[in-house]
């Protein structure tokens, strides 16, 4: 049975609230990939009737977190290593080129944000907080991302941020990936204060990419 977070209030909107809540549980893998979702479970853990349930998980199911099975029911959407690797083959292409854009962009108080950012994230990592790590990563990552001053490669990005999100939970089992993560952003953000374009793309490419490596290696995923 999958157990969702205790709930202290019901908005007006029940679906938009039920959507929020169980998509907030598996984006933080607080229901396990593949685990099966029954609309009776959900709508008496939530205290809400079956609609609403059911309204949000065809939400979920078009959003590609959850997938239906005729006639069995809803799953959430399995991690495998080909989605894997899909995933960090497209952000390694988008993020690598938003970052060569954002060192032309970026002004010097917009550089020093991003060194503060850089900062935080590697106190969180000294001090192994992995709450902390996990939000100044996504804040250093979205930061580069919004100053490449493209419109359709940030809708992009927008489009896949809640699998990567997964995927970034994921990594935060092993603390080695995280010390060489804080290590590569440092080294990204060098490349930037120095105004070093190709270099800057250069090292996202290396930083995303030795980060699918090293998932791959302690993760157990199922091929397909």
């Amino acid at each position: 049975m999958v157990e969702l977070p205790v709930q202290r209030g019901k908005p007006a909107a029940l679906t938009d609230w039920a959507y929020g809540v169980i998509k907030d549980s598996i984006l933080t893998l607080k229901i396990d990939p593949g685990a099966q979702l029954h609309i009776d479970e959900l709508a008496e853990q939530l205290n809400i009737s079956r609609t609403p349930i059911r309204e949000a998980l065809l939400r979920l199911e078009r959003d590609g977190l959850l997938r239906i099975v005729p006639r069995v029911g809803f799953f959430v959407t399995e991690i495998t290593k080909r989605d894997l690797e899909e995933l960090f083959e497209l952000r390694e292409l988008l993020e690598s080129h938003a970052v060569k854009k954002a060192a032309f962009a970026l002004t010097d108080d917009e550089l020093a944000r991003l060194k503060r950012l850089y900062e935080e994230n590697a106190a969180a990592t000294e001090r192994g907080d992995l709450d902390a790590f996990l939000q100044t990563e996504i804040d250093l990552h979205s930061f580069l991302i919004e100053h490449a001053q493209n419109y359709w490669l940030i809708k992009m990005m927008e489009s896949v941020q809640e699998l990567i999100h997964r995927e970034r939970v994921l990594s935060l089992r092993s603390m080695e990936n995280v010390r060489a993560s804080a290590e590569e952003h440092r080294r990204v953000v060098e490349a930037l204060l120095q105004r070093d374009a190709e270099l800057a793309s250069r090292r996202m490419a290396e930083h995303i990419h030795a980060v699918k490596e090293r998932l791959l290696q302690f993760l157990d995923l199922p091929e397909d």
